[in-house]
């Protein structure tokens, strides 16, 4: 979840860490910092809050060092101890200076050790506490490197760490175990690391991405790699992304989240192109890969997510099950690792994870792997630690994505999963047409959000009309209960307002209770199986005095009259009706969270990579 940048070469160190630590800034954060040779000493610049609080201390410019060539950043998100400028990174032991990112679980075994032998934490992170390790080593005459990979062995927990010393100038050394740590050659001269690619996709596109246990030692004639317990050389392959820095620019729009919204139609065609060969003509022609051959061998199939994730794949259940007629279980990763599960014969277990680094997510596969179950990925991350540990991977390809409230990256992983319900159910029935219709479905996507198309101003009216309602409910059914769950999501990370998503058949199983005049129902009752259910279940709560707000086929004029505020969807293919209401919910959070001033792409308290339990 912090963002870690390091780096030795030709160029101005303070402009690769702060442009870097510019980068991860959606990852979420609450203190920043930055370390840099100045000389044969390292300086530390470091503060509470936002990183232009550190640029400030850079007496207001990047420049003001134009020597400096080596050095390490850091933007933290709070775990031990409270996001104060003592505990910010980085830390620094004598004349070592490190960044962390992780969890060490046994740190106060090794606090107490190291008050026995004499040393005094300042901070009250558990992050300090690996830079005495380290002093320790150094002072016994081990160099940096040595006593890095030593002191690492005493650790427990998942974590990464980038460390200098005073003794060793131009030297950083990075470790991987747990919490991703990426690297990239300086076609300069040098290297760079960092907590994910895109602070090195200015400098080059092709990456290498560590695994656990790895330790990396940069310096300015480049990166090398070894293996962390036995310290032998290891040769890591690069991998080439597809990402650009253009990309990750706002290119006009006031947020990253509103940009990654209207990207969508394309984020559509590129997974489409990225999942189908396109050369065939029959409908569903998955690409030719390994994991296609486990979609075949599938009796049963376990999703284990968390967050969106997991929403998307609620969608892909119903999809699955009603066009292929596999049984599918969801489950949450948090829950599902600890919960000793029953997993039977010829059950595939597909993890989702938008960064393919998600702790628990990976927890759950590697378990299920180690007893012999076959395991698929689902990332937006090429190389990420999802896509080296499943058996196999389908890449979804929304591209970069900055706004912490994932929303392209949510379309993309629904649409692999309709594509392989769609694979999967041809066995079943006749699917030509509902294939053509997903072929078509990125220009249904584009004209919805088209500012001709009545739906965006009815969400913009909608926003302004509701802005002071002290909480939502989002119903529906069927394909639209997830994306009422999503919707709820959203609105709750980057409005802070009150949001709950429910099965429209179980609000009067208690939840009517808190509906009165200032709770605002958000009904999803598009033209689908379900509509007259839900509608009916409206009138409960119209009865009760509740603001509505529903969203339905564009030429329903009972559900229009039923409502406060009405946002009409286009005619569509019932199977591709999420992906329409999931553009709205979007956008309807997107507005909302605007009009109240919050930090849309950078919300309070989250972090774009969950790389901790």
């Amino acid at each position: 979840m912090c963002g870690i940048v390091g780096y030795v070469g030709q160029r101005p160190v303070i402009d690769v860490l702060l442009g870097g630590l510019k980068r991860l800034e959606y990852r979420g954060y609450d203190s920043a910092g930055v370390a840099f040779f100045q000389d044969d000493l390292i300086e530390i610049r470091k503060s509470e809050g936002k990183l232009a609080n550190v640029e400030k201390l850079m007496n207001g410019s990047r420049n003001s060092y134009p020597d400096a060539r080596c050095g390490i950043g850091h933007t933290r998100w709070a775990t031990h101890g409270k996001p104060t400028t003592q505990n910010a990174h980085p830390h620094r032991t004598g004349h070592v200076v490190l960044v962390h990112n992780g969890i060490i679980e046994n740190y106060q075994e090794i606090k107490r050790d190291l008050i026995s032998r004499g040393h005094k934490p300042q901070s009250e992170t558990d992050s300090e506490l690996f830079g005495f390790l380290v002093l320790e080593e150094m002072e016994n005459g081990l160099g940096l490197f040595e006593a890095v990979r030593k002191s690492f062995s005493l650790l427990e927990g998942q974590c990464s760490v980038v460390v200098m010393s005073e003794r060793e100038p131009g030297t950083v050394v990075g470790v991987r175990n747990g919490s991703p740590l990426v690297a990239g050659l300086d076609p300069n001269g040098g290297a760079i690391l960092a907590s994910d690619a895109q602070p090195i996709l200015e400098y080059t596109n092709e990456v290498f991405f560590l695994e656990n246990g790895d330790i990396a030692l940069c310096s300015q004639g480049g990166i090398q790699f070894f293996d962390l317990k036995t310290g032998k050389k290891l040769n890591r392959e690069k991998t080439k992304l597809d990402w650009s820095v253009d990309k990750i620019d706002k290119q006009g729009f006031d947020h990253y989240m509103l940009k990654e919204i209207y990207e969508q139609p394309a984020a559509l065609v590129d997974t489409l192109n990225g999942i189908l060969d396109r050369i065939k003509t029959d409908p569903f022609p998955l690409a030719a890969q390994p994991g296609v051959k486990l979609l075949d061998q599938a009796k049963e199939i376990i999703f284990v997510a968390c967050g969106t994730s997991w929403h998307a794949a609620l969608v892909g259940k119903y999809w699955i099950e009603r066009l292929a007629r596999i049984p599918v279980n969801v489950e949450l990763a948090s829950e599902f690792r600890y919960r000793d599960p029953v997993l039977n014969p010829g059950a595939l277990v597909v993890g989702l994870s938008q960064s393919g680094e998600t702790a628990d997510t990976l927890a759950v596969i590697r378990e299920v792997k180690a007893k012999g179950i076959p395991t698929l990925g689902i990332t937006n991350v090429r190389g990420s630690t999802l896509s080296r540990e499943a058996n196999s991977v389908f890449y979804t390809s929304a591209g970069p994505e900055i706004g912490v409230a994932a929303t392209k990256t949510f379309s993309t992983q629904m649409l692999v999963l309709l594509l392989w319900a769609g694979y999967l159910g041809l066995k079943k029935s006749n699917l030509e047409e509902l294939f053509h219709d997903i072929v078509k479905l990125p220009h249904q996507i584009e004209d919805a959000l088209s500012e001709s198309n009545g739906m965006v101003a009815a969400i913009k009216d909608a926003a302004r009309g509701l802005q002071k309602a002290k909480g939502f409910f989002f119903i529906g059914r069927g394909f639209s209960f997830p994306i009422a769950l999503e919707g709820a999501l959203k609105l709750k990370e980057i409005a802070y307002v009150h949001a709950e998503g429910y099965a429209a058949g179980e609000l009067k199983h208690g939840p009517i209770a808190m509906i009165d005049q200032d709770m605002v129902v958000v009904v999803l009752a598009p033209q689908d199986s379900w509509r007259d259910k839900t509608v009916s279940n409206l009138q409960e709560v119209k009865a009760r005095g509740a603001k509505i707000l529903a969203v339905g086929g564009g030429l329903d004029q009972n559900l229009k009259e039923l409502s406060d505020f009405w946002i009409p969807l286009a005619p569509s293919t019932e199977a591709l009706l999420p992906f329409v209401m999931t553009t709205v919910v979007q956008l309807l959070s997107y507005e909302l969270a605007v009009l109240k001033g919050t930090d849309i792409d950078k919300p309070r308290n989250l972090a774009k990579s969950v790389t901790v339990e």
